[in-house]
């Protein structure tokens, strides 16, 4: 039997996008890979940014000369004019960085709008927005802090220059080696999320890479998405003291609280991003400090709710941990999001290139109209 009206399908819940070769979510297995490899092997130590950007772009495991080389181009690919810094800068004084950044990177974009014509530079125009974004976050933390510009420095690398200026400090190795993981970590997720789709179906109108990159941007800020792992961890600093969490834990989902962090549309047992994140927190949450303590009460969290709600498939995810993590490393909680877009704009990018390679068939999908049927106008005389 066929109909004429279209069947919704809220949320595209399972709805193919697109056909994808850089990354595979396997929600039954709990298994994220890039381009086949597991996310479990590309965040061990040593393992760099700019390593898993070429990884993305390539397809392959990259050489160390070939890792030197994406290392040296994303070095010179960052640097930002005066007036871009100062528009970032004056951003970060009158709003959330989130979208003081989103408003920065389309600053980015070029004088005329027609990237059809310029389609070749597609790889190029997208490393330079990897490049900048991230240099882009550094310029706002400082200027959020009060801080004056240093800009990076030479020889740094990505998860370098992002951590110091962000933070202000220059970053331990141990520090160093979790910022690294993080930014590997939040680097792609298919290209069904929420913010990756938004990248698609902009690159599908034929716009600009900033524009591109604008939008998701947009999309990720929401705490359905990106935004969660702010949440949780003001979830977690309410809370306050470990020893009552598991109380206050039970009321939450008694009264039907939706615990940010917990559950995912995809996975059905506890993301692997999740398991990750555990392993960075053994290294840098240190016992005595208020990041323990905060860590102990995800820890709760995770215990209550999957006793709660294991049975219906939701687990911890990536957020439920990781503002634990990012904490521990000195990143303020505004920034949370902010450093998962730098190192998601890898993803966005990469997609964003797939995409023109695919055709770039603009998305229309269809709707299901449930509003009145014809009716007459009447001028406003005669109502």
């Amino acid at each position: 039997m066929t109909t004429d009206t279209p069947q919704l399908v809220p949320g595209l819940e399972g709805v193919p996008i697109a056909e994808s070769a850089i990354s595979l979510v396997n929600g039954q297995a709990g298994r994220l890979s890039y381009r086949g490899y597991s996310i479990e092997e590309l965040t061990q130590p040593g393992v760099t940014f700019e390593e898993i950007v070429a990884l993305l772009y390539d397809g392959d495991l990259a050489g160390a000369e070939r890792i030197q080389e994406m290392t040296r181009e994303l070095e010179t690919l960052r640097a930002l004019t005066p007036e871009q810094i100062e528009f970032a800068r004056s951003a970060a004084k009158i709003t959330h960085p989130m979208f003081a950044l989103q408003a920065a990177v389309a600053a980015l974009g070029p004088h005329d709008n027609n990237f059809e014509v310029k389609v070749d530079t597609v790889t190029q125009r997208g490393l330079a927005l990897i490049a900048k974004t991230g240099h882009l976050v550094g310029v706002i933390a400082e200027a959020a802090a009060g801080r004056a510009y240093t800009g990076p420095k030479p020889g740094e690398s990505h998860a370098e220059m992002m951590l110091r200026m962000i933070t202000g400090k220059t970053p331990s190795p141990e520090h160093l080696r979790v910022m690294q993981a993080l930014l590997i970590l939040q680097a792609d997720h298919s290209a069904g999320n929420a913010s990756t789709f938004t990248s698609r179906v902009v690159t599908s109108t034929k716009a600009e890479p900033e524009a591109v990159a604008s939008a998701a941007i947009g999309a990720l800020s929401g705490p359905a998405h990106g935004g969660a792992n702010e949440h949780s961890l003001r979830l977690f600093l309410e809370i306050g003291d470990p020893a009552g969490a598991e109380a206050k834990i039970e009321r939450l989902l008694d009264d039907k609280y939706k615990i940010p962090g917990f559950g995912h549309r995809v996975y059905h047992v506890k993301d692997p991003r999740s398991k990750v994140i555990q392993v960075l927190a053994a290294e840098v949450v240190k016992p005595g400090t208020k990041e323990h303590d905060l860590y102990q009460i995800a820890l709760t969290v995770e215990k209550v709710a999957t006793e709660r709600l294991g049975d219906r498939g939701l687990f911890p995810n990536v957020d439920l941990f990781s503002g634990c993590v990012f904490a521990a490393i000195g990143i303020p909680i505004d920034f949370f999001t902010p450093v998962f877009a730098a190192s998601r704009t890898a993803g966005w990018m990469v997609n964003m290139r797939e995409q023109w390679d695919s055709g770039n068939r603009i998305f229309r999908p269809a709707q299901v109209y449930t509003g009145s049927g014809d009716r007459a106008f009447v001028p406003v005389s005669k109502r």
